[in-house]
């Protein structure tokens, strides 16, 4: 870890979902930037080789295996980074069961609709309910939660996915609203990149061209491309920015 790059030095920091992907790169930004982490995933071979590297370039990591959306794994995790640091600054609510294309006729929506609750909407909100006290305690806190252009342009056949990031996206504005007079931020970003499972989706469903076609920028996202604004809201230079969506999807979608 470069002397340089201190901008989250001191802060603790857990993010979900961060076996790979999206999670995997803001956690390793983050290290990078002088954070101590906990990770937390399904697969905890996955959490361990993302905790190996952040050690082999000289930060701090911790991986936990724990499931979206169980309480019993939120009030663990937010438990090790209090045991272990003695504080929670940031929060990265980025772990989300992915149910598969599905119209709305069809008899499973139901059921794709709870899975997608379930753990993503109900894991962010628990993990946020645990967070809470030690952020009040300690004057302040930065949560970040992960939306999705596809609630606002409402692309057909994922209701189930759309429909609970836009639930995500109000809890945040209204955590927002409640939490800020204890300078506790809620932000939301609306990220697009090229993890596995949107790897696998473009190419089980021949729809690469179509879908590069509506990036204003001409190219599919990276994940590291979202761990420069997840840096931002999680440092002090966003200390005024709280109740927002930000889009890092490569103008895809326009608010």
């Amino acid at each position: 870890m470069s002397d340089e790059s201190n901008r989250l030095l001191g802060k603790v920091a857990i993010v979900t979902g961060a076996g790979q992907g999206i999670g995997a790169a803001i956690a390793v930004a983050y290290a990078a930037e002088g954070a101590k982490v906990i990770i937390t995933g399904r697969t905890q071979d996955k959490l361990d080789a993302v905790v190996a590297g952040i050690a082999a370039a000289g930060g701090t990591a911790i991986g936990i295996d724990a499931l979206a959306g169980n309480r019993d794994h939120a009030k663990r995790t937010v438990d090790r980074a209090i045991a272990e640091w003695g504080r929670v600054d940031v929060l990265v609510n980025n772990a989300h069961t992915f149910t598969d294309y599905l119209p709305i006729e069809d008899p499973k929506m139901e059921e794709n609709c709870g899975t997608d609750l379930q753990s993503a909407f109900f894991g962010s909100l628990q993990l946020m309910q645990q967070c809470f006290p030690h952020m009040v305690a300690q004057g302040g806190g930065s949560i970040i939660n992960m939306g999705t252009g596809f609630s606002i342009r409402c692309e057909p056949g994922f209701l189930a996915y759309a429909a609970t990031k836009e639930a995500i996206r109000v809890l945040s504005k209204t955590a927002a609203r409640e939490w800020g007079q204890h300078k506790i931020r809620v932000n939301t970003i609306l990220p697009s990149a090229l993890t596995p499972k949107s790897i696998w989706y473009l190419e089980e469903s021949g729809t690469y061209d179509l879908e590069l076609a509506k990036v204003a920028m001409g190219r599919f996202g990276e994940p590291e491309d979202i761990a420069p604004t997840a840096i931002f809201l999680a440092s002090d230079e966003s200390g005024f920015v709280t109740g927002q969506t930000i889009g890092v999807e490569g103008g895809t979608t326009m608010l």
